[in-house]
């Protein structure tokens, strides 16, 4: 999941990563920070990821979830993420 890197001044993401039991769909980094929304006056829970941080990728269909199966999020479309496996 994205954090601060306070000394490089920068977001620093972490990198793609497939799901062992299911093919196709990979861990993404949600872009929040670390399960918590960027900016505002106090944390809060991120509600794109329910705060875990990753979102799940469907490589084929650019659809985005929860996790695997789980609640959908929306989809790339045709911004599809590019994943070197």
């Amino acid at each position: 999941m994205a954090y601060w890197d306070s000394e490089k001044k920068t977001i620093v993401r972490v990198k793609p990563e497939p799901y062992p039991d299911h093919p196709g769909w990979w861990y993404i980094d949600c872009g929040c920070c670390a399960g918590l929304e960027w900016g505002g006056d106090y944390p809060r829970e991120c509600h794109d990821c329910n705060g875990s941080g990753f979102v799940a990728y469907h490589e084929d269909s650019g659809a985005l979830a929860e996790y695997p199966g789980g609640p959908f999020l929306g989809s790339m479309g045709k911004h599809r993420i590019k994943i070197d496996a």
